[in-house]
């Protein structure tokens, strides 16, 4: 056991091992992000304690999958550097440890988590669990909802602390996706339906040769499909996400297709409430080319809804997210990245890349692992949804000075039943709506008229596409309006079932006039 202060230097001298000197640390991408993000400006690091010999479950599987064989004595033993906001003596943390942990609660609050330093060339960064920045599920606020408790046992004591694992890519177990998959799955496997597995059991799960006929390790990368297949060999499905957005120059010269920025965060808003991180593909600045590169997403920045004129075209509620936060292994934990424009993405690759002017990061591909009884997807909501906006946008035509916002969100019933049970609905009403049996997934789209909420849809996720999904319709408009709305669409059905751009469009007017 070693105690230093934290310092820049500090921190590089305890990632160093036997085959990676302190100048090759220094030189990494990781080293620039975790200076920053344990320094002042970020979790304001001021104690490191080293654990030496640390044994990780992790590393020992990639070990044995490929470092026992190499002809070099690779060591398996790793060390753990943990890091604190406070201060203190050996002599003092020897007394803390000795103590049960819940007599020194202020204590264990300034902990921030650990780096496991595996010992083989360069790529030393192994498994990593850090403290978020603060975050709440408020306006303005961060929301990080893909990351877990993780209990660390730490010298007898039990320490827990709310992240998602991090790790470098090795390049020869694993590569970027394959490092997104495996923090994208310490999140998922909290459910007992999914599985975690090592890196290396993730690229074997991708297929038996690498994308372009190689042999798996050392490792180049997965292609789309292979991470799709290591998803599904791990217990879920994979929703992809392809380009809506076709880039174009100055000129008029096509650059290529990409994931618009409005689209993205209209994924990103709808599938976080299942808390499973989402992986996106995306385009970075590679010296003078693009290179493909794949990142987690486990939370966002959202600002509060401003109230504005109505407007033709639909407004989102997912238009307000800000900035989202993902794991990046070529960088770091919970790495910012920025909105700017219609297409365009601002990650650490575009802030330090060295051409003038910096060159962008674009999304190609989002990947949204889901569970295998979510069959409905966002799109197939947002159909019925365009509909639902075109006749309120009639009915409310002169009537309102705010625009309609509308928020679409897949989350499991039992927490819309919470939501229910906490809502201003009268009792009856709320009964009703609890002891209603529902299936274990629902879409959930809420109609918003500036902050307040006037109408509430939920559609059964579990069911075909082509059916007529819709469970029940909340109703928070006075009883008045409600009637005009009512009688409105009943005298004028034949025009506006026609909105419905859906197979089951004449179903789905009905059940808007039945439930009101």
């Amino acid at each position: 056991m070693q105690i230093i202060p934290y310092s820049e230097k500090t921190l590089a001298e305890s990632l160093v091992n036997s085959y990676t000197p302190e100048e090759v640390i220094t030189s990494k991408t990781h080293y620039r992000y975790l200076k920053d993000y344990l320094g002042a400006g970020g979790l304001n690091a001021h104690t490191i304690v080293i654990e030496e010999p640390y044994l990780s479950k992790d590393f020992i599987h990639d070990y044995a999958s490929y470092y026992a064989l190499c002809f070099e004595q690779y060591p398996k033993f790793c060390k753990r550097v943990h890091f604190f906001s406070n201060t203190f003596t050996e002599d003092e943390f020897k007394r803390i440890i000795l103590s049960p942990v819940s007599e020194n609660d202020d204590f264990w609050k300034e902990y921030l988590g650990f780096v496991v330093v595996k010992p083989i060339p360069v790529t030393v960064i192994g498994y990593t669990v850090l403290k978020t920045y603060p975050h709440s599920q408020q306006f303005n606020e961060r929301n990080f909802w893909g990351i877990r408790n993780y209990k660390i046992h730490f010298y007898g004591n039990e320490v827990t602390i709310a992240s998602l694992a991090f790790q470098e890519q090795d390049s020869v177990l694993a590569a970027c996706a394959t490092t997104a998959i495996w923090s994208m799955l310490n999140k998922a496997s909290v459910d007992f339906h999914t599985i975690l597995k090592s890196p290396s059991e993730i690229t074997n799960d991708a297929g038996n040769v690498s994308h372009d006929g190689s042999r798996l390790f050392p490792n180049k990368g997965l292609n789309l499909l292979q991470i799709c297949q290591a998803i599904l060999n791990s217990g879920l499905v994979s929703e992809v996400k392809q380009p809506d957005y076709l880039l174009k120059d100055a000129g008029g010269k096509e650059l290529g297709k990409y994931v618009s920025t409005r689209y993205l965060k209209k994924i990103l808003n709808a599938y976080s409430p299942i808390g499973i991180p989402i992986i996106i593909v995306v385009a970075v600045p590679n010296e003078n080319q693009y290179g493909l590169h794949a990142i987690t997403v486990s939370g966002f920045k959202m600002n509060a809804p401003v109230s504005i004129s109505p407007r033709s075209d639909t407004t989102w509620l997912s238009d307000n997210i800000e900035k989202f936060y993902a794991h990046d292994d070529q960088w770091g934990p919970f790495a910012r990245v920025n909105f700017n424009g219609e297409v365009e993405l601002e990650t650490d690759w575009t802030v330090f890349d060295t051409q003038t002017p910096k060159r962008a990061t674009y999304a190609t591909n989002i990947v949204v692992p889901v569970y295998p009884k979510i069959r409905i997807s966002y799109e197939d909501i947002e159909v019925i949804v365009l509909g639902l906006d075109a006749i309120l946008t009639l009915f409310f035509d002169g009537k309102i000075v705010a625009d309609l916002i509308w928020d679409i969100k897949i989350d499991y019933s039992e927490n819309y039943k919470s939501y229910i049970k906490g809502s201003t609905l009268d009792d009856p009403e709320k009964i009703s709506l609890l002891t209603k049996s529902q299936p274990k997934y629902l879409w959930i789209a809420s109609c918003y008229i500036g902050e307040h909420k006037i109408l509430e849809f939920t559609f059964d996720a579990t069911d075909v596409r082509s059916g007529m999904i819709g469970k029940d319709l909340i109703c928070y408009l006075p009883a008045n309006l409600k009637n005009e709305l009512k009688q409105q669409l009943v005298l004028n059905q034949t025009i506006h079932q026609q909105l419905f751009k859906h197979r089951a469009s004449i179903k789905y007017y009905q059940f808007l006039i039945d439930n009101l």
